[in-house]
Formats: structure tokens, sequence, C-alpha cells
């Protein structure tokens, strides 16, 4: 038949378990929190990023409109 627990071990697991679990919830907070840093670093960097390439299809797009209003001046000037 099986022993039955007493008071002092079954507090003594439980003590224990209390134990491993405020460890592997820090470990956990820890790992959480340098999540948050690697995705706060990531959206700033792809924010960059597209401005950049915002500003770079602005550029090419006011290029384009330039070169076509220059063509329609020309030919409207030889006319």
């Amino acid at each position: 038949m099986a022993k039955q627990p007493t008071v002092d071990t079954v507090q003594a697991e439980l003590i224990q378990l209390t134990k491993e679990n405020t460890k592997e919830h820090s470990a956990l907070e820890n790992k959480v929190d340098n999540l948050q840093e690697q995705i706060k670093e990531n959206k700033s960097f792809f924010t960059e990023r597209l401005d950049r390439l915002d500003n770079r299809i602005w550029t090419i797009v006011i290029l384009t409109l330039g070169s076509l209003l220059a063509s329609v001046l020309s030919i409207a000037l030889k006319m």
C-alpha cells in the first residue's frame, strides 16, 4: 500500500515547486523582454527602410513627370 504523504513532505514539495516556478517565470520574463526589444528594433529598421524607399519612389515619379513635361513642352514649342 502507498505511503501517505506527510505535511512536511507536501510542504517541502510545494516549496521546491515554487522555487522552480519562480526560476522559469523569471527566465520567461527575460525572454519576453528580449523579444519586445528585438521587435522595437526591427520595427524601427523596417520603418526607416520603407521611408527611404518611399522617398526614392517619389523622386522617380517627379523625374518621370519632369521628363514628360519637358517632352510635351518641346513638342508644343516646335509646332
